[in-house]
This record gives C-alpha cells, structure tokens and sequence, in this order.
C-alpha cells in the first residue's frame, strides 16, 4: 500500500539544509518501524500466553510477560510496540471485541508474529487463530479462525475490495509484497525514474518509507531534490550498502527519539546522522518500544472523549439557541405592551381609526389588514401598532397583555431550560475534566520495578520483590548482588526481597521498612496472623545452588551463613497516593512512618474478607471524598488496577487519613 506515512518531504529546510529533515512529527509506524520490531520484539512474544485481553475503543491491550513491559499496546493506523504508561482498567473490559479476545486468545501461545510483505500489517498467530494488526489508514485488529472467517473486528468496514464483518472472509488490502533492499538495480531503476525527484522515487516507486529514504540518501551523499537519472551502478550499490547498514542497526533491538527546535520529530530504531549532522537532538533508548511509547505520548493528544464533547457542544448549542429565543420573546412581549400603553393613552384618537377600518374607510395611518384573523397594523406617531376590530379596544388592550404575558412566561420557560441545560453542562464539563485528567494520569511512565512489589526505604533505598515464583527468581538472580541485603519473611510462602544497598551502609529501620514485603505479601496476610518475624542475610549468602543430591524449585534459594532475624511485624499495610515529578499519582504501600510522611491521602488495610478489587474500589471513593473540586477529580481519576495490585488478598480497611504532603498542582492548572 503506497503512502508517504506523513512523512515526505522535498525541498529545502532553512534550519537543516538540503539534507536537514523539515519539523513535521511523524504520526504512525513506518513499514520498515514494523520490520524492526518483528525482527526484535515479535521474536521475543513467540511461545508467549496472553494472560488477558483489553479494549475500550482507541486503544487494544494484550496482557503478554516480556523483559520490556506486560502490555502490549495496539492502536489500529498508529502503533504496535510494548507500554509502561498504558494500563489496562475497568474501561478496557466493556466492549463486545474485548470480550471475544478474552475468549478466543486468553490463556493461548503465540506461534508466530509476521509482516505481511514489506506493509503496516501484523499477523499473530495462535494454534488455531489469528490476528491481523492493520497499522494502515482505516485500518483495524480483525480477529479470524482457522478458515480465515473473521469473527470479530475493533470496527467493521466496507471498502471498494474488501469488506470487516463477521462471517466472512479476511481480506488484507493490496500491499507492499517486496522489501526495497530486495530489488535488483535494474527494478530500483525502473522504479524510481518515473518520479520528478530521488525521495519521491525512492518513497513512492520503490516504497522505501519517507525517513529511511532521506537517512540513505543523506549517508549515500545525495541531496534530496536530485534527478533519478543520476543514480548510477556504483551509486545504487552504495545506497544499498548504506540501507543495510540501517537494518542491520534496526536488528539491535534499540530506539531513539529526535528533536529540532525541541520538539519531537519522529522515533526510529537507527541512528539518523542526517537528523545530528544537521541541528537535530536525540534520546536513546534500550528498547525500540519504550522509544516508541514516549514518542507518541508526546505527539498524539490526549483523548477526551469524542461523545462527551460531541453531547458539550449540542448543549453549549442548544443554550445559546434558548438565550436567544428568551430574548426574543421579552422583546416581542415589550412591544406588545408599548402597543397597549399607546392605545390606552390615545385611546379616542385611535378609536376614530378603528371605525375607518370597520367601515371600510381610508385612512393613511392604516398599514395592513388582516381581515381572517381581525386585526389591523395601524402607525400612530413613531410607533406600529396591532389593533382586534371587531372587539371594543378595552378588550383589544387585554388581548395585548395577554400575548405579553404568554410570551414572557415562555421566555421564563426557555430560562428555566437553560438552567437544566447548565446543570447538565456541568456534568458533562466534569466528565470531559474526568477523561482529561484519566489520560494524563494513564500516561504515567512506569519504571522498571514497578512490576515487582517495590518500597522506598524512610532513606530511600529501593527494594522490589518478587509477585511470583518466577518474579523471585528474577529479583535474585538479576539484581541481587553480593553486597545488597535478601529478605525474606520467616514462613513458607513470601517474596525474595532485595534491597538495594547502593555501596551505603544499610540501617536497621530500612531492613525493616522493606521486610513489608515480605511480610504483607506473605501467605501470612492470607492466613490471617496477627505478625510475623523476618530474616535478612547479604547477597553473597544467597545460592540457587542446593546442596548435592537436593533440587531447588523455582523462585527457591539456599542460605549460607548466619540468619539476621528481625521482630515480628504487625500484619497491616499503610497505602497511600504519592506523585511523581509531574504530579502525577503513584500507590505506595509501607509502615506508616514512610506512607503518611509521602502521601496526600493514605489507608491502613488489614486481612479481611473483601475481594482485592472491592477494597480498591472503596479505598479510591474514600481517598475522592477527602478532597473537593478538582482535587476531587484527580482521585476519580485514580485506576482502580493499580490500588489493587498493591493490596496483599482478601482485606478490609481500618481508616483513611490525609497525608502530609501537599497536593500538585501541575496537572490541574
């Protein structure tokens, strides 16, 4: 499928150049971006389970394990790459497709992860299913059975050539069957010589995407307005030598994001020199995804919610149209009462006119007549007045006050209107204000130990621990070094926990203030016991070596060497609301020393009988109603997921308090 992926550009940059890159962010994946990250990341999800599914209508999620993150975030026409800052929450599970995912691919392999020739399509594919990721325009994630029957889409579509609907065949639209570096110098020749320039000959005849085009032409020495015909063998080979250079690059794994006059241009998985050499910044990345995840965080606006503002501007409508209608009407009433004021005042002069009228008489003063509904527009002095002949003028004024008086009560209708109308745009404000501040709240970018159980020490020292079994052999064998402290609690069933000592010296209230971990997520909490003792010993004690002749299931070590024992801690855990940098939230969980010292909100939980989920729900409107105002909306905001997936089981909440830090403001200016 030929497009420039909003990204060609001809012609000279002032800032950059000729070979310079114009300031235009890209706004999609490229082909080649989808080559990469086949070739790096959809090798490391085959032979994965998707754990679970979400969609909530602009973004897909597949719950999926990975050194990078365990969310792989999907926009149909945009992007396919892992996300820390997009987490699933109660939204993502109401859609009908979220629904069939969770059916159909829940708890299944990946056999295989393929691009569709050299174009923005994806197939994954299970044992007997398979899912197409459309990163095209229009596109859509279809989800099809093993005869190729679509059995549901993120939408449903009819193009010219093909048609997304249940029950019928997939069809992907025409694509890019043969990647550029494929073709023979004759083909490229053939290609590119119909176009006026080298870019556009490269992008569009030979589908090389807009910003691999300007890195080859610009690492090859050419300018970008050059004529085709200049490209001869040795130049060909050249560019071609240059364009593996970029895959090969491309194949490392890495991302960069780069700037020009500070902002964000595009994101790739190689280094663009044409980009450096000529004013442009650049941040690096270990992952090509997590490049990627920050790169359209920064371009793609948040989404407030089409339908609210949609239903925002049909009522902000709707008032003006009743405010005009009101005004309408109290005008109309006042000339209508002017009308009586006038005949009451010159009512024997006016009378005299009336009796022309009924006799048929001339009179110059006389503009219209209706003689169906028997009145008449008569000029007196400056003013047109509306006169009934066929009844007396006492009745006539009457009759003026009455429409007077029937048209102000509408006018006070179309008010009244307006005040429900206001009611509800203060809902609606609320809602949009809500989905604002959820979006810049799901952006948050995660750090790496947040997938662990994690704990600031009282003097910040970072400690993480393991969720499960395979969690804990991770946090030992990749973390633990010799000199760190391991904690665990002392009963069977707890987290490996690994503060970090960071060359310091460790003291005891920090061993202890991470012991949490180990204690709260214990099968303790479960159990329900009232406190728990500890142990901690240094890293170089710590062996997944047993003893010989003994094996060592997973997440298990041995411990050489004297244990340190600490006192048995009350089995309770403080949670609390914390921010980052940018204020936005963070669940911390810890004693209440740490906890009340960093939160603006926090709760004591204890074991007890309610569901995880519950307790999160009632934690989030408990921590709301200490607030007011936006303040308020900022704990609406909250993802409930994240509150839960720090509490340690079944709990029940002793208090809610407010903590002692002050509330940002950054995000609710």
């Amino acid at each position: 499928m030929k497009n420039l992926n909003g990204y060609l550009r001809i012609g000279r940059s002032k800032e950059l150049g000729n070979y310079g890159v114009i300031n235009m962010a890209r706004k999609s994946m490229s082909s080649f971006d989808i080559y990469s990250w086949i070739n790096t990341t959809g090798k490391q999800i085959i032979n994965q389970r998707v754990d679970n599914a979400y969609y909530e209508g602009q973004y897909l999620l597949l719950k999926i394990k990975t050194k990078i993150s365990d969310i792989l975030l999907i926009e149909p026409s945009l992007r396919i790459h892992f996300s820390n800052r997009i987490k699933p929450s109660s939204e993502f599970v109401d859609k009908q497709f979220a629904l069939l995912l969770r059916k159909y691919i829940r708890d299944q392999k990946i056999t295989s992860v393929e691009q569709i020739g050299f174009d923005r399509l994806i197939k994954i594919t299970f044992f007997n299913i398979k899912t197409f990721v459309e990163i095209l325009p229009k596109g859509v994630v279809a989800l099809v059975d093993e005869n190729d029957q679509i059995i549901g889409a993120t939408k449903y579509l009819k193009f010219k050539d093909r048609e997304i609907k249940p029950k019928i065949k997939y069809k992907f639209p025409k694509i890019i069957e043969k990647k550029p570096w494929e073709l023979d110098y004759k083909e490229m020749i053939d290609s590119i010589s119909k176009y006026n320039d080298v870019t556009r000959g490269l992008v569009m005849g030979m589908n090389l995407p807009g910003e691999v085009a300007e890195e080859v032409l610009y690492l090859s020495g050419i300018q970008r307005n050059a004529n085709p015909s200049i490209i001869n063998k040795e130049i060909f080979d050249n560019m071609i030598d240059n364009l593996q250079k970029l895959i090969k690059m491309s194949l490392e794994g890495k991302g960069y994001i780069y700037f020009v006059n500070e902002k964000p241009i595009q994101s790739t998985p190689f280094i663009s020199k044409s980009i450096l050499e000529t004013g442009g910044k650049m941040s690096e990345y270990e992952f090509f995804d997590m490049a990627l995840d920050d790169y359209f965080n920064m371009i793609v606006p948040h989404a407030i919610g089409s339908k609210l503002e949609e239903e925002k501007s049909k009522i902000l409508h709707s008032i003006e149209e009743n405010k005009s209608l009101s005004s309408k009407y109290i005008e109309e009433a006042e000339k209508l009462e002017k009308q009586a004021q006038i005949i009451a005042q010159n009512y024997f002069e006016i009378e005299k006119i009336v009796e022309k009228i009924k006799n048929k008489q001339a009179d110059e003063n006389i503009v219209n007549i209706n003689n169906k509904e028997k009145y008449a527009i008569i000029k007196f002095g400056e003013e047109l007045i509306k006169v009934y002949f066929d009844e007396g003028l006492d009745k006539a004024i009457v009759k003026l006050y009455r429409e007077a008086g029937e048209l102000r009560s509408k006018s006070k209708k179309a008010i009244s209107s307006i005040d429900d109308m206001m009611k509800k745009l203060n809902e609606i404000e609320e809602k949009i204000e809500l989905e604002k501040v959820k979006n810049i709240i799901r952006s948050r970018k995660r750090e790496w130990y947040e997938k662990y159980h994690w704990i600031l020490t009282r003097n910040n020292f970072l400690a993480i621990g393991g969720r499960d079994a395979d969690q804990n052999e991770s946090v030992v064998k990749k973390y633990l070094s010799e000199k760190d402290i391991y904690i665990h609690a002392d009963i069977h069933g707890s987290p490996s926990v690994v503060l970090f000592a960071n060359n310091k010296d460790v003291g005891e209230e920090d061993i202890n203030d991470a012991a949490i971990i180990a204690i709260a997520y214990s099968k303790a909490w479960k159990a329900g016991m009232g406190s728990v003792g500890a142990y901690w010993v240094l890293g170089n004690q710590v062996s997944k070596s047993p003893p010989s002749g003994e094996y060592l299931a997973k997440g298990s070590f041995m411990i050489y060497g004297k244990k340190n024992f600490l006192k048995p801690i009350n089995m309770e855990l403080y949670l609390g609301i914390s921010t980052n940098k940018e204020g936005l939230p963070i669940v911390i969980i810890g004693n209440e020393y740490i906890v009340k010292e960093r939160s603006l909100v926090y709760s004591r939980i204890l074991p007890g009988e309610k569901k995880q989920h519950e307790i999160a729900m009632e934690l989030k409107e408990g921590f709301a109603k200490m607030f007011n105002g936006k303040e308020r909306i900022y704990f609406n905001a909250l993802d409930e997921n994240e509150i839960s997936q720090r509490i340690p089981g079944n709990s029940k909440i002793s208090f809610i308090k407010k903590g002692l830090m002050e509330f940002p403001n950054n995000i609710l200016k």
